[in-house]
């Protein structure tokens, strides 16, 4: 009967999922999107029809296929990305010498940031490079030389999936190292003769998998980390903060539940319910890892379009350079681009323009998520900066349009049309 009823689901999909028809001017392209495919939704239902909704089979295996691909041992699921950032920073907080400050950039999306003031600490701000998305390693250093010793750790993103030199800025990182790939799954630096998957110069690497990133567990995330010691206070705060690593249906993993001794608790106190940490219920269900399993099987193939599709729109828009610059990775590295940025860098016309135009054809568009997020309302809190230009710049004149799977040849060449009608119409 399962079988059956996996088959006529895998027929099901497999019709649902078809393409629709393009028709250019009346169809919206998508800045983003899930790439969904027949397996997927089956996997998704098998999962259901096991009846064991919490983590399971399905998270086990999920967490040994992302140990595997991104060659990182330790791996914690929970329920988005911007869990992944908080459990984190949280860990590393606990773990690395209690100090004041974490370096990061002013580029970050929100919930990059807001870990930060949630475990205590205040932000010292670094600017970035609009040209190349690279953050200001001039003026990380000068943080570090400037407040030595008050530096609890670092955190920074792979902004769009356009990696940094994550080596230079761990070389002399007075504390941790915290890298966000969640815009980067499938982006490379080259170390020696061999690429290594972004965030391997870290204390933990956190990953989305909301829609629309590279693959996607509908919601959900990760925190892969080199170090034991990591996995276990990261499953802790993910954990309701306690003390015991049963996973959910388990019982006696250690072989002593009633045999740990607490200054406070009463006697041989049930392990599975002592607490040691002001922790949170974040963890992923076998729902979300069932389909994120499916999804790793296909990550290369979405890489690999995205990088296509990247560069077909290069290459095309590139005629425009003078008024509209695409970034160019700068390092030794492979890109695994999440969008396609673009840069306005004239007086001719203004982003909001060029956006405007790009929308009311229905191509969509999507600003660098926060910008200078000292300029956030919700982020007018204490903070260092030296100087944000680059950010401001990015805040005002950059915005990015997709590049993802779903994006066909006919939509590309469709896109490219739009801007081409844009400078002619300005006779340029």
């Amino acid at each position: 009967m399962k079988q059956d009823i996996l088959s006529l689901v895998r027929e099901y999909s497999e019709e649902k999922l078809q393409p629709k028809e393009f028709i250019p001017g009346k169809t919206r392209i998508p800045a983003s999107g899930a790439s969904l495919s027949s397996a997927d939704i089956e996997s998704l239902t098998e999962a259901v029809l096991q009846f064991w909704y919490t983590e399971g089979k399905f998270c086990r295996k999920f967490e040994r296929g992302l140990s595997k691909y991104f060659k990182k041992q330790y791996v914690t699921l929970c329920n988005s990305g911007s869990s992944a950032n908080l459990l984190a920073m949280s860990a590393l907080s606990e773990i690395f010498p209690r100090r004041d400050y974490i370096v990061t950039c002013a580029t970050h999306f929100p919930t990059a940031i807001a870990p930060i003031y949630q475990t205590g600490h205040i932000p010292i701000y670094i600017d970035i490079d609009p040209a190349t998305l690279q953050p200001r390693f001039d003026q990380f250093e000068m943080a570090v030389d400037k407040y030595k010793g008050k530096i609890a750790g670092i955190s920074f993103v792979h902004t769009l999936g356009f990696v940094f030199d994550e080596r230079k800025f761990d070389e002399i990182s007075p504390g941790f190292t915290l890298i966000d790939c969640c815009d980067a799954v499938g982006s490379e630096i080259k170390v020696g003769d061999d690429y290594l998957q972004a965030g391997q110069f870290s204390d933990a690497t956190t990953l989305s998998f909301f829609p629309a990133h590279h693959i996607t567990t509908g919601e959900g995330g990760a925190v892969l980390s080199h170090h034991e010691e990591v996995k276990k206070v990261l499953d802790s705060f993910a954990n309701w903060g306690r003390d015991c690593y049963c996973a959910p249906g388990q019982d006696n993993t250690c072989g002593n539940r009633f045999g740990h001794e607490w200054r406070r608790l009463p006697k041989h106190y049930d392990h599975k319910y002592t607490f040691t940490r002001l922790g949170y219920n974040l963890k992923m269900t076998e729902w979300q890892a069932a389909l994120g399993l499916s999804q790793l099987d296909r990550v290369s193939t979405f890489v690999e379009k995205r990088r296509k599709n990247f560069s077909y729109l290069r290459d095309n828009l590139f005629v425009y350079e003078e008024y509209i610059k695409p970034i160019i990775s700068v390092l030794d590295s492979i890109a695994s681009p999440f969008g396609f940025p673009i840069l306005v860098n004239t007086d001719k016309f203004t982003s909001d323009e060029l956006i405007q135009y790009l929308e009311d054809n229905k191509v969509s568009t999507r600003r660098v998520f926060s910008g200078n997020i000292t300029r956030q309302p919700g982020y007018r809190l204490p903070h260092i900066t030296f100087g944000l230009e680059g950010s401001d710049r990015i805040m005002r004149d950059m915005f990015w349009i997709g590049c993802h799977p779903n994006l066909t040849k006919e939509m590309l060449d469709y896109v490219i049309e739009i801007f081409d009608t844009f400078f002619k119409e300005r006779g340029l």
